[in-house]
């Protein structure tokens, strides 16, 4: 009796050793702790971080400090992002030690790691998981991306996102059936979906936080410093001049609501129409697929000059995305009507 007392005594603790630790157990520094608050939270749609959705933790490491605040994708399913440009040395110290910590704390998940020149891209999620369609992420698709994207200036943009795990939105629904635009689309170029869709490049990325933003008239990506009624934007699109955030007036019409606007300055015509048609094709890519769209073509009432107008129009017509292209001159707006 008492062999077999001290026998089960020591099956118990070896048994206990080999028990899965808790995982806050295994974060004993502060950003680890913080990004498994921000995995907690996805479980409950962010409801911790409150009503506002204002409550979230920084995730900062390594001494570089990401900034962090809730957005959603064009599905309406809420993600938390984080984003720092830093140098190429901290931007990967940052990545490293994030991927680390994530791996640490969801062992049982699937990375799905690539690394396209200088660039770093992280697809993670249960082992089953699908990377998620452009318009939003829905059931069965992984939940969390990390990227690092190599900058012209030599600098890193570190990303970090965790979508909900119980937004309602996350049930996709088959769209609604498209329908014909009154005006007849002309030379509207044919688009080639991308075959790539494990990562989202720098573009990419920007156009969805604009475009993320619409839902509350830019409000998150406003800076402080305004002109009248026109603010500078926190986001800027690859290769633009200038990008701000304004009012908008619909034409012939009292309606008004706020756009997003980006201006590119070519050095000729040609140049000019080939970005207008790259940006048709990078957005229409990007956009939901019950949008429809539609190409037109005008002169300038005052000078006369020739202006190629493509239209992206949501159902209802609330939102719209408008592409144009003058001369050398290719803008972008987004806008959101009251």
């Amino acid at each position: 009796m008492r062999l077999n007392k001290t026998a089960v005594q020591a099956i118990s603790v070896l048994c206990f050793c080999f028990l899965p630790l808790p995982a806050l157990a295994q974060c004993t520094d502060q950003p680890c702790q913080n990004l498994q608050n921000i995995l907690d939270a996805a479980v409950t749609d962010f409801r911790p971080y409150g009503a506002d959705k204002t409550g979230g933790p920084e995730l900062s490491t390594n001494g570089v400090k990401l900034v962090c605040q809730m957005r959603a994708w064009a599905n309406n399913v809420s993600m938390y992002m984080c984003y720092a440009q830093v140098s190429q040395q901290d931007g990967r110290n940052a990545y490293s030690s994030i991927l680390d910590a994530l791996k640490r704390l969801k062992p049982a998940w699937r990375f799905q790691v690539s690394s396209p020149d200088d660039d770093h891209f992280v697809r993670a999620g249960p082992p089953d998981c699908e990377n998620p369609p452009n318009d939003g992420p829905y059931i069965g698709d992984c939940p969390l991306q990390l990227q690092t994207v190599k900058q012209k200036d030599g600098t890193v943009r570190l990303h970090f996102w965790m979508n909900s795990l119980s937004s309602p939105y996350l049930v996709k629904h088959p769209p609604a059936p498209k329908t014909v635009p009154k005006t007849v689309a002309t030379n509207v170029p044919k688009v080639v979906p991308r075959t790539s869709s494990n990562d989202c490049d720098d573009f990419c990325l920007s156009f969805k936080m604009a475009f993320a933003a619409r839902v509350n008239s830019f409000d998150d990506i406003r800076t402080t410093q305004t002109n009248g009624e026109t603010s500078d934007a926190a986001v800027k699109l690859e290769g633009a001049k200038d990008c701000v955030v304004k009012k908008a007036a619909r034409p012939a019409s009292n309606e008004v609501g706020t756009e997003f606007v980006c201006h590119w300055l070519d050095t000729s015509g040609p140049a000019a129409e080939t970005r207008f048609r790259d940006l048709i094709s990078r957005v229409q890519a990007l956009l939901p697929s019950d949008w429809t769209t539609r190409q037109e073509n005008e002169s300038d009432e005052d000078t006369g000059a020739k202006i190629t107008k493509w239209f992206a129009i949501e159902p209802g017509g609330k939102h719209d995305v408008r592409i144009y292209v003058s001369g050398d001159a290719v803008g972008l707006h987004i806008t959101t009507w009251n």
